[in-house]
């Protein structure tokens, strides 16, 4: 506690005292950036996340004495059957559709605003419902950073 107290007090003598002498604060960055930092480690996941079970499903057996041990309710097989599930193939209609987004948002971070704009209008038009929030977040947000390079001015809906 005292080697604490005995550092704070040093690093007051050692700060300058006054606004003035500090250096100057650096320039507020945009939001957006961040904005689009989040929304790009939102997009990305791992590929078997939507596989993994959560317990739900889990059962267990219990041994009762006197029951026959066979193969009573067990599928054959050799049976055809459907493979996945409506589940397991939206899941992964929305991973496609996630690293169609996550290519728009990749060309705004990588400063190329004209194209990932014009990426995030497609990919509106052919997607409307998937993440319309986040997508027209990142629209606007677009739209922001041209303005801000001084490019064609915002235009609001």
């Amino acid at each position: 506690m005292k080697l604490i107290l005995a550092a704070v007090i040093a690093a007051a003598f050692v700060l300058p005292a006054r606004a003035e002498d500090a250096a100057p604060a650096p320039k507020a960055k945009s939001s957006w950036g961040d904005f689009l930092k989040n929304l790009k480690s939102a997009l990305s996941q791992s590929a078997v996340s939507g596989e993994r079970k959560k317990g739900k499903g889990a059962q267990g057996v219990a041994a009762v004495r006197g029951d026959d041990q066979t193969k009573k309710n067990i599928a054959d097989p050799n049976e055809p059957g459907l493979k996945g599930d409506a589940k397991a193939a939206r899941a992964k209609r929305d991973m496609a559709y996630d690293q169609e987004l996550e290519a728009a948002v990749d060309q705004l971070s990588k400063g190329k605003l004209e194209e990932g704009l014009k990426a995030l209008e497609t990919f509106k038009a052919a997607h409307p419902k998937h993440r319309a929030s986040d997508v027209d977040g990142a629209i606007e947000g677009a739209k922001a950073q041209i303005a801000e390079k001084g490019g064609a001015p915002a235009a609001k809906e």
